[in-house]
């Protein structure tokens, strides 16, 4: 798994952590099977607080993007995951937002479609 935190950034470390968690999950760079790391050894590997690396695993669980058990943090099978409400809710405001302002800039949903693409491309690395 890549994990990039910048310390420097004004985004807080653990919404840093989630993202980068969910960038990996998209990606297909984490296994189901193969479990997250310990909070302890993410937390001693990136140089932050275990408290850091908790807060984000348990944000995680409760979006539905991470089952917790005994062993550890494991990534929900994406056939199974759904969105949790607050997520989905916050999807589809942004989406709301997102149609208002093509329908202000006229941006046909044709191009909106074709930039998708191109952004799930650059998420995978298949464009720079």
């Amino acid at each position: 798994m890549i994990i990039e935190i910048n310390p420097h950034d004004e985004t807080p470390i653990y919404t840093q952590l989630m993202y980068q968690i969910k960038k990996n999950i998209i990606l297909d760079r984490q296994s189901v099977e193969d479990g997250l790391p310990s909070v302890r050894s993410l937390a001693s590997d990136l140089g932050i607080n275990m408290h850091t690396v908790n807060k984000a695993y348990n944000l995680l669980v409760d979006e539905g993007m991470l089952i917790k058990s005994k062993r550890g943090y494991f990534i929900q099978d994406r056939a199974t995951m759904k969105p949790h409400d607050n997520v989905k809710q916050a999807m589809l405001e942004k989406l709301s937002q997102v149609q208002i302002d093509a329908e202000i800039y006229g941006v046909s949903e044709q191009l909106i479609e074709e930039w998708l693409t191109d952004i799930k491309k650059q998420l995978k690395g298949e464009v720079k």
